[in-house]
C-alpha cells in the first residue's frame, strides 16, 4: 500500500513539475519567450526546415490547445526552433535573425527526394573538404559544386513563367539543400521537367528558372 501511495505521489509531482515548465506568450506574430524576451516569428513557407527536432523547449497556448515548441539539432534554440504538425516539423526563428536565401544559406551537399518530397533517393554528396575524417571512405564523388550550382542559379538566373499542370510535370524531384553554416537546417529547391525542358523552382522566392545542363546530367542523363 506503501508503495502505491508513494508510486502515486511521484506521478503527482511529475505532472506539476511538468506544469511548471517555460511558457510562451503570444504575439501577433508568433510568440515570445518569457525568460529570454525573444520573440519567434515563422519562415517563410516552402522554404527553410528543420533536420530534426530536439526536446520541448518552450509551450505556447494558442486558444484552447497547447503547442510544443522544440530545439533543434545543431542550432541554438536562441535563433531557432521547430514545431510539429500533422507529422511534419516546421520552422521558427527569431525575429532577430534574418531569414538566409538559398545563396546566403550557402549550400554543400543535399538529400534528393521523390516527386511528393516524402522518400529519400539520392544524394548530392559534400566535398571531401566537409566531410569527418572517418567518413572520408564512404565518399565516392564530392558534389558540392551541384549544389553551389543551383543556388547560383536560382539568384542569378532569368525568372521564367512556366503554365503547367501537375499532371504534365515530368520528373520532378525535391532537393533538400544542406549548409554547414546551418547544420541543424535544410533549404527546398524543386526540379521538374515540362515540355522538353527543365526547371528549378524556389517557392520560397516565388521563383522558377532554366535548370543547368550539368543539373540535368546529374538527374535525368542527358541535356536539354
Amino acid at each position: 500500500m506503501r508503495i502505491r501511495i508513494i508510486a502515486i505521489c511521484l506521478v503527482i509531482c511529475t505532472l506539476l513539475l511538468a506544469s511548471c515548465g517555460n511558457r510562451g506568450e503570444m504575439t501577433e506574430s508568433g510568440f515570445t519567450d518569457p525568460k529570454t524576451g525573444i520573440e519567434y516569428v515563422s519562415v517563410t513557407p516552402m522554404g527553410l526546415y528543420p533536420v530534426a527536432p530536439e526536446e520541448v523547449f518552450i509551450t505556447v497556448r494558442e486558444g484552447e490547445a497547447n503547442t510544443e515548441y522544440f530545439s533543434v539539432e545543431f542550432e541554438d534554440p536562441s535563433r531557432f526552433l521547430c514545431y510539429e504538425s500533422e507529422g511534419y516539423y516546421f520552422l521558427m526563428r527569431a525575429k532577430t535573425v534574418d531569414e538566409p536565401n538559398v545563396k546566403e544559406f550557402n549550400p554543400i551537399a543535399a538529400f534528393i527526394y521523390n516527386s511528393t518530397n516524402t522518400v529519400r533517393i539520392d544524394n548530392f554528396f559534400a566535398d571531401s573538404e566537409y566531410i569527418p575524417d572517418a567518413q572520408e571512405d564512404d565518399l565516392t564523388v564530392g558534389e558540392t559544386a551541384l549544389c553551389q550550382l543551383i543556388a547560383d542559379s536560382i539568384m542569378n538566373g532569368e525568372a521564367v513563367e512556366v503554365p503547367v499542370q501537375y499532371d504534365d510535370i515530368q520528373s520532378h524531384f525535391y532537393f533538400r539543400l544542406l549548409s554547414q553554416d546551418y547544420p541543424g537546417l535544410y533549404y527546398i529547391v524543386s526540379f521538374f521537367g515540362y515540355n522538353g525542358r527543365y526547371f528549378l523552382r524556389d517557392d520560397a522566392m516565388g521563383k522558377t528558372v532554366y535548370c543547368p545542363n550539368d543539373i540535368i546530367i546529374r538527374m535525368v542523363g542527358s541535356n536539354a
